[in-house]
This record gives structure tokens, C-alpha cells and sequence, in this order.
């Protein structure tokens, strides 16, 4: 089993677990799962960004099976919230603190350990960034949502992101190694907190094409504009080459014709 680059206490764990577990409880039970479906989305939620940590990780065990207690907890979670979902729903506050701390710490977890495991700095982030958000992924894509994590509006997986990279940053290079992990936490939830308090919101995609389009065509066009050749202009020219340079000369010598007298 790796190192871990903070030292979190098991009950830490298992609130991270109930926590994303409720989530994912309180999430089935509104589109009316029964009670297996609901405790399969619990565990889904709780459990699946850690999963799919260590399967990419491969040689170092799924945590989740190594400490069966995760998963009872997880069990636990659905079933209460399946039959008392009313009571539950008065912790939503301490529940979403709980939430936005598990993802701060799966997150600098996660990228300590694929360091430990010999990773560079790049896949380690990408492998805390999906820790973070995988287990309310998966739970979006089993209740045929579009992923919270990937759409426009509150910053949660680009907390996770700039954490990720934060730590990593601090740890690949030695730096103030024993307050790396703090820091990496802190900008998570900072992040995530200024978000919801100012109102900072990821945007949807925005095409930008037709302005790119108009500030290349406006060059092109003062050119064609300055090399632009009238057509009278060009027919003269056109005719000047037909005609021969003796007949341009005898047009030339030639004396227009005096005015005839009038007759009156």
C-alpha cells in the first residue's frame, strides 16, 4: 500500500464516504430508485473515484476492498436515506462542508499517491482531479444526468484541478513539503467557497469563429481594394495592346476636321 502524504484518521474516511454516499442516496431517491438501485448509487458515489484511482494505478490494491468498513458505511448511508430521507435532508449544510472537504483531501490524496507510485506530475493531477469528481460522475452518468462536474455554473472539478496542480506543484519540487498537502487543500475549498460566494461560474462554450473570420477578411479586403483595376480602364489598356504603335501614331498626327460654315 502507498505512503500517504497526509496522515487522514479512518473516521475522516468514513465520513467522506457517508457523505458522498448520502449524495448519491438523496440523488436515487428523488427519481424514485427502489432500495437496491438506491444502495448501488450510494456505493457508486461514495466509493467509485477511489476505485477508479487504484485501478489506474493498478498494482497497488483497490483501498475500498482492502477496508470492507467503506463499504458498509456506504450501504448504511443508502438504506437511511431510502427510508428517512426527510431527516436527512436537515444536514444539508454540514453535509455539503463535508462533501467539499473529502474533495479537497481524495484530491491531494490521490496525487501524492500516483508520486509515490512513480508518476510524473501530469498524470498524478489528472489522477487527483478524478478521484475528486469521479464518484459524482459516475453516480450523474447511472441516473442518466449530465455530469454536474461538467457543466457551465459553480466551480467543483476546477477546484479539484487547481488543487491537484498546487500540491503537485509543492511536492514534485520539495517544496515546504511538510505544509504542501495543507496548501493543496486549502486552494480546493478556497476556490470552491469564492465560487459559490461571488458568484464565479464557468461559462458554456462561446463560438468565435465569425470574429476571426472579420479580423482576417478586413486586411484581405483593403488590399483587393488598393489593387482593384477599374473596367474602363482595363478595356483601354486591352485596346491600346490590339492596336498597332503606326496606327497609334497616325491617330495621334491627325488634325480633327475644321467646323463646317453655317449655312445661316
Amino acid at each position: 500500500m502507498l505512503e500517504y502524504v497526509l496522515a487522514v484518521p479512518f473516521w475522516l474516511e468514513l465520513a467522506a464516504a457517508l457523505t458522498g454516499g448520502i449524495s448519491g442516496a438523496m440523488s436515487a431517491v428523488r427519481v424514485r430508485y427502489d432500495i437496491f438501485g438506491t444502495v448501488c448509487i450510494a456505493v457508486t458515489a461514495g466509493l467509485c473515484g477511489g476505485i477508479i484511482r487504484d485501478l489506474l494505478l493498478q498494482d497497488y490494491g483497490i483501498y475500498a476492498f482492502q477496508r470492507p468498513m467503506l463499504i458498509v458505511c456506504c450501504v448504511a448511508a443508502g438504506i437511511l436515506v431510502f427510508f428517512f430521507r426527510k431527516l436527512i435532508s436537515h444536514l444539508d449544510p454540514i453535509l455539503k462542508l463535508l462533501d467539499n472537504v473529502s474533495c479537497a483531501l481524495w484530491a491531494v490524496i490521490s496525487v501524492g499517491k500516483g508520486l509515490s507510485a512513480g508518476l510524473d506530475i501530469i498524470p498524478s493531477i489528472i489522477l487527483g482531479t478524478i478521484t475528486a469528481i469521479g464518484g459524482g460522475v459516475a453516480r450523474d452518468l447511472l441516473l442518466n444526468k449530465r455530469p454536474e462536474a461538467f457543466q457551465a455554473g459553480a466551480l467543483y472539478g476546477s477546484a479539484a484541478l487547481v488543487g491537484s496542480i498546487v500540491f503537485a506543484i509543492l511536492k514534485y519540487n520539495h517544496l515546504i513539503e511538510y505544509w504542501a498537502p495543507f496548501i493543496g487543500v486549502a486552494f480546493v475549498l478556497a476556490v470552491r467557497y469564492a465560487s459559490l460566494l461571488f458568484g464565479w461560474k464557468s461559462k458554456p462554450p462561446t463560438d468565435y469563429s465569425d470574429v476571426v473570420t472579420q479580423t482576417v477578411a478586413k486586411p484581405v479586403k483593403a488590399v483587393a481594394r488598393r489593387a482593384h483595376i477599374q473596367p474602363e480602364r482595363v478595356r483601354n489598356v486591352a485596346k491600346r495592346i490590339r492596336t498597332p504603335k503606326s496606327k497609334i501614331r497616325q491617330q495621334r498626327k491627325r488634325k480633327p476636321d475644321p467646323p463646317k460654315d453655317d449655312p445661316t
